[in-house]
């Protein structure tokens, strides 16, 4: 009876076995196919119209450039000021992201651990300035930025660039902090950990994804900002995004602008490849005691 029943069972399983396979193929295929049409061909196009030759121009219905040049970098390296931008930008971007860090870690901690009243209201007020439109905020910011004398200011666009990152860094550091275990921090203190020891050897080791991937968050953030850095920061400040907006307006200019977004674009996508290597699910196992 037992030989029947295996023999009977048997087929059954393989069939769920290669149901589930093509399943997961079709998945992933989709899924490509998605990423391709959403990502991979909208960059590549960005990469044609950097690279149109201005005395060939690319029209309907040529379906690539007649040909290619680079006078289109050059000539956006000769007449912006993009390397004045590229040094703006990435000096802005990590110290929004230190202060944004040095701001929000007592804040997700509090938030993450702590029963305290009103936490989602708190919540809810601390995601304001990514909720409400950038542009408004940007607004009513420069306003009190130039009566304390911050407006057109180096210090005064970190601030600025940290006031937007800060939601992003709180909310997923906050995610982080509540994925501790109860267990693991009784059990240190049972064996008499101080609080520095916690904060070495369990918090800090087991939210490193969050803060790395917080991190991220603000630094992209801190790059692609535009309105508050046009509002508060221009004319005595540009950045990467200020140049771009500048070939984005009603005389849009798509082969300079391709350019500069590409100049914006690259360096991100890198970083995300690097640090991408460090987001392993393996620390949390790590920090557990599971490696």
């Amino acid at each position: 009876m037992a030989s029947t029943d295996i023999t009977i069972n048997t087929p059954l399983h393989l069939i769920q076995a290669r149901r589930n396979r093509y399943f997961y193929l079709l998945l992933m295929t989709f899924f490509v196919i998605v990423l391709i049409l959403w990502v991979g061909i909208p960059i590549l196009m960005t990469v044609m119209w950097s690279l149109v030759d201005p005395k060939n121009p690319w029209s309907y219905p040529n379906l690539f450039p007649p040909s290619f040049s680079l006078a289109q970098w050059k000539y956006v390296f000769d007449y912006t000021n993009i390397g004045r931008a590229l040094r703006t930008s990435y000096s802005l971007a990590p110290l929004s992201v230190l202060l944004s860090l040095v701001l929000s870690l007592p804040t997700s901690y509090v938030l993450g651990r702590k029963k305290i009243p009103g936490k989602k209201l708190l919540m809810l007020v601390v995601l304001l300035p990514i909720i409400m439109p950038g542009m408004v905020v940007a607004l009513f910011l420069s306003r009190v930025f130039t009566a304390l004398g911050l407006s057109q200011t180096f210090f005064g666009l970190v601030l600025a660039h940290t006031l937007m990152s800060i939601p992003y860094m709180i909310r997923v550091m906050t995610t982080s902090f509540q994925a501790i275990p109860q267990d693991v921090i009784d059990a240190a203190e049972n064996l008499g950990a101080t609080t520095f020891v916690k904060i070495r050897d369990i918090f800090l080791p087991m939210i490193r994804p969050g803060l790395l991937a917080g991190m991220i968050f603000a630094f992209t953030v801190s790059i692609e900002e535009f309105n508050l850095t046009f509002i508060i920061g221009t004319p005595t400040f540009e950045t990467i995004p200020t140049i771009l907006y500048s070939f984005m307006g009603y005389y849009f200019i798509r082969t300079n602008a391709s350019v500069v977004a590409l100049i914006m674009m690259t360096p991100n996508i890198i970083m995300l490849f690097i640090v991408e290597r460090f987001l392993k699910s393996d620390y949390l196992a790590a920090s557990l005691g599971k490696m």
